[in-house]
């Protein structure tokens, strides 16, 4: 008899960050929605919107008189942009930096990091800036989020964790993270784009959020097959 050939399955190819999960993708559009709604809107329109976006550490005083307002604050700041390439860099790193998580965990629990990492760094914007006039707005505090989650990978992880390179990798992954605290710590005294400061208080506040809540949100890892795996 001949030989048997057997079929060969061809190699499993890893999701690319551009097949986004669509929690990822939905935040993405939000975020860009808001932004355009903002620029091209009129006045009359955008105007009332932003008075629930941006966040001020001197308003917190009127939350008694105006909590929705003031509340909505503490999330909101993570939809506004001040200008496109403020936009495209954070949508970027939340592709960059999401969709690893989006992959493996429910999507509450990514919902929840990425809201209450914003709620993080404008804690920390509101203890370092305590009732000064300043507004804190981008999506970067919720990005920093992600990051904290992923760094907590290098040095604890829960269950099979799909984790990215360099996070996957103990010394790159301790480099990154000494990296990541170490610019934020000076990058405030930085000018930035347009004479406005970065806010590297709001990236540490969101990547130590970040960095705690994949400790204590439901959080399940997923195999090769995208099979649940119990922590």
């Amino acid at each position: 008899m001949p030989p048997v050939l057997a079929r060969q399955r061809p190699p499993r190819r890893e999701p690319s960050a551009i097949n986004a999960p669509a929690v990822v993708v939905w935040l993405i559009g939000v975020t860009v929605l808001t932004h355009l709604f903002l620029t091209f809107a009129p006045r009359s329109l955008s105007g009332p919107a932003a008075v629930y976006l941006a966040f001020n550490p001197a308003d917190l005083s009127f939350f008694a008189d105006h909590p929705l307002i003031v509340g909505s604050r503490w999330f909101g700041y993570a939809l506004m942009h001040d200008g496109g390439l403020h936009l495209i860099v954070n949508c970027g790193f939340l592709l960059a930096f999401g969709t690893p998580i989006a992959r493996q965990v429910p999507v509450p629990s990514f919902l929840a990091l990425y809201a209450l990492g914003a709620a993080g760094g404008a804690l920390a914007v509101a203890l370092v800036h305590r009732e000064q006039e300043l507004y804190l707005m981008g999506a970067s505090g919720a990005v920093s989020a992600l990051v904290g989650a992923l760094s907590r990978m290098v040095l604890l992880r829960r269950g099979r964790e799909m984790i990215p390179y360099p996070f996957s990798n103990r010394r790159a992954g301790t480099t990154f993270i000494l990296v990541f605290v170490g610019i934020n710590l000076v990058i405030g005294y930085l000018p930035g784009p347009g004479g406005a400061s970065v806010s590297g208080e709001s990236h540490l506040g969101g990547f130590i959020t970040g960095f705690l809540l994949s400790m204590l949100l439901p959080w399940k890892a997923r195999g090769r097959r995208g099979m649940p795996v119990n922590d």
